[in-house]
Parts: C-alpha cells; sequence; structure tokens
C-alpha cells in the first residue's frame, strides 16, 4: 500500500469518526435524550459508512468525474465543513440554512450520485436535530438535486449563469411557498426577510464552490498551457536556434489553429499546444540523427516538459495520421495549408500564389484521400474551418 492509499483511508477514518463525535456532541448539547443520541449517531454512521463505500466502489469502477479518484482531499474537506456547519444549522430558523452549495460540491468532487447521497447525509442531520418538519427536509433535498441536475453538464466554457439562475429562483420560490406560505400561514412581508437574507448567502457559496471548481478542475491546466503555448517557452526558443523555417512553421500552424478551435469549438489551448509540437518527434530525428521513434520522442517531450493530459494523446493523433479529434484534424489542416503556402512562396518569390485555389485543393485532396474517415470533425466544421483560411488572405501576404 502506497503513501497516498494510506493517506487517504486516514481521511476516511477521520470522516467516521468526525461524523460520529459531531452527532453525539450536538445531539446531547440541543436536546440531550439519550434514545435521540443513539438514533442520529446510528443513523449518520451508517450514512457515512455508506458514503467511504461508494467512493472506494467507484473508484475501483471508475465512475467518479473529473479524475476525482485521485483527489479524495477535496471532497474530504467539503463532508468536514459540511458536517460541522449541520451542528450549528438548528441554532437558526429553518429559512436561513446555507447548504444548497454542498449539494454542488459533492457532486462536482465525485460524481451526481455520491452527491445526492452525502448532501442528503449533512441535512439529515440538522433536521433530526432540530426535529424539523418534513416539508423543510423535502425543500432543501429537492433544491439540492434541482441544483445537481442543471450543473451536471459543465465544461470547458464554464457557462453557469443559467443553471445558476435557474437553481436560486426554483430554491426561492420552494423557500416562500413551504416557510412563508406554508409554515406561517400568515403573510407578512417581514416573512420574506430572512428567506432573502437565505438566497443571498446561498448565492455567495455557490459562487465560492464554482470558482473553486474553475479553478481546480476546469482551469487547472490553464497557466500550463499558457508558458508552453508561449513561442518562447524553452522547447520553442530551441527550436528557432536550431531550426528557424520549423520554428516559423510552427508558429503559422498554431495562428491558424487556433483560430479555427476558436471558430468551431474546440479545445483552443489544447489545439495550440499540438500546432506547435506535432512535428517536434519528426525535427528531432533529423537534427539529432536519433534512430528513437517520433511517438517516443514525443512521449519523452511531453513527459519531461509536464504536459497536460491530453496533449500527447493529440500528438500521436497526428504523428499516426489518424486523426480522430477534432483537434487534431485542425492541425492537419493548419499544417497543410501553411506548408504549402511557404513552398509556393520559396519556390518563386516574385509570383503570388492563388491562396483560394490552394485552400480548394487542399480540402479536396483531404477529403478524397479519406483522411477524414475516423474523425469527429463535422461538414458543417469544415466550412467554417475553409472560411476561417479565406478570411486570412493578409496574413498569407505576411508569410511572404
Amino acid at each position: 500500500m502506497n503513501r497516498n492509499t494510506w493517506k487517504e483511508n486516514l481521511l476516511h477514518i477521520l470522516m467516521v469518526i468526525e461524523t460520529g463525535v459531531c452527532t453525539l456532541a450536538s445531539t446531547y448539547l440541543y436536546s440531550g435524550d439519550v434514545y435521540e443520541m443513539v438514533r442520529n449517531t446510528i443513523v449518520m454512521l451508517t450514512a457515512v459508512i455508506c458514503i467511504s463505500f461508494g467512493w472506494n466502489y467507484g473508484k475501483t469502477i471508475h465512475v467518479l468525474l473529473y479524475n476525482n479518484e485521485n483527489h479524495f482531499k477535496r471532497f474530504w474537506f467539503f463532508y468536514a465543513t459540511g458536517i460541522l456547519l449541520s451542528c450549528f444549522l438548528p441554532l437558526f430558523p429553518y429559512s436561513v440554512w446555507p447548504i444548497l452549495a454542498f449539494a454542488l460540491a459533492f457532486a462536482f468532487f465525485s460524481n451526481p450520485f455520491m452527491g445526492v447521497f452525502s448532501y442528503t447525509t449533512i441535512l439529515m442531520l440538522p433536521i433530526l436535530i432540530a426535529d424539523a418538519p418534513v416539508s423543510i427536509f423535502l425543500f432543501y433535498f429537492i433544491s439540492g438535486m434541482v441544483t445537481i441536475m442543471l450543473f451536471q453538464y459543465v465544461d470547458e466554457s464554464f457557462r453557469v449563469a443559467i443553471p445558476m439562475m435557474v437553481s436560486l429562483l426554483f430554491f426561492f420560490l420552494s423557500e416562500t411557498c413551504v416557510i412563508v406560505l406554508f409554515i406561517n400561514e400568515q403573510l407578512s412581508w417581514l416573512l420574506f426577510v430572512l428567506p432573502c437574507l437565505n438566497l443571498f448567502l446561498n448565492v455567495l457559496m455557490l459562487m465560492c464552490v464554482l470558482k473553486y471548481f474553475s479553478f481546480t478542475i476546469i482551469h487547472q491546466y490553464k497557466s500550463r498551457f499558457l508558458e508552453i503555448n508561449d513561442p518562447e517557452f524553452v522547447l520553442m526558443s530551441d527550436l528557432k536556434e536550431r531550426s528557424r523555417d520549423d520554428y516559423f512553421l510552427a508558429i503559422h500552424t498554431a495562428y491558424f489553429s487556433e483560430r479555427i478551435a476558436n471558430a468551431i469549438g474546440a479545445d483552443v489551448d489544447l489545439t495550440k499546444a499540438c500546432a506547435y509540437y506535432h512535428r517536434f518527434g519528426k525535427i528531432e530525428r533529423m537534427l539529432s540523427s536519433s534512430n528513437d521513434k517520433e511517438t517516443d520522442i514525443l512521449t519523452r517531450i511531453c513527459k519531461e516538459n509536464d504536459f497536460p493530459p491530453g496533449v500527447l494523446e493529440v500528438l500521436l493523433d497526428c504523428v499516426g495520421r489518424r486523426y480522430e479529434s477534432k483537434e487534431s484534424t485542425i492541425v492537419m489542416y493548419s499544417d497543410a495549408v501553411v506548408t504549402s503556402i511557404l513552398y509556393l512562396l520559396r519556390k518563386d518569390p516574385n509570383t503570388k500564389p492563388d491562396y483560394m485555389q490552394v485552400i480548394d485543393l487542399i480540402f479536396k485532396k483531404k477529403e478524397e484521400s479519406g483522411s477524414l474517415r475516423n474523425s469527429k470533425i463535422t461538414i458543417h466544421d469544415l466550412i467554417e474551418m475553409k472560411q476561417v483560411f479565406i478570411r486570412e488572405k493578409l496574413y498569407y501576404d505576411f508569410l511572404s
């Protein structure tokens, strides 16, 4: 058992201990009833053991999202914080329980099923201690489910405005119906003060969770991509000294690849990185007379320079001429267009090539050669890609 496994097991044990201690202590302080102490502790310990089992089982069958199986500490942090918060919630009115954000946090840092179960667990503790009505449990439970459902498809574009607005609107309307109208049964504008305060607190906590999620998962490799996609990065600087032609070919290929990726919704950072480095295996073999395979050279470069996950896969896609991903297909076309135009300009510097004819010919040959038979690129993407090349007439003059 390695060190990381020991650490994770220790966190699981701490999670169970914290749940038991917090449940016993809070029940004793709020009621002091022995029966309730035993009941609440058994219920909560059973739940947390199920959570621990669910995490390990999910890790084994690889159903945890966003590579979470390697980051149990994130999940543990939110669970530990949630349990502590749950101990204090009975001190406040039902209408001021800022707990909604934990549903989202659990789902983000495990998976939706684990999110539902874990959120229900930390919600049960204040419900049991405060002996709250069933309607309160249902209100917070269903609001959490709606939030998890709305945010289950967050990708690199990070479009969260609409899910945020819908989940909070549902939360506020549900709270108004349950607490203001159903429980209090008397309508008064003062009854809306606490729900509004609760909405404000939940907005703040949701924004904190989304910010943390963006930083740790969605954009966790953003800074590294900025480094390796810099023309002055150590690998690019070394290439510039060794082969200026290959250096500028990479720069021009990256220019078009970036614009096309933006136009058709591909991963811009990944596409640009592959545009820069897809020829590095071939260049290294030529310049150093190496007998290593291009794939081995690229694998070593990615490992030694700590390239983000996914870069090597697309690079190997390019080298193997499979072009399965959108990113590798974009690089293939960009490389072909730039290489062809540079060749024509150097062949006859006094003659300006017919750029449109070159682009049409390249697209026709690629389609006829079967290069796209395994690609995820669509016909609409190809049309948009071609339009990007056509719109860049001034840039071709710059190449000359």
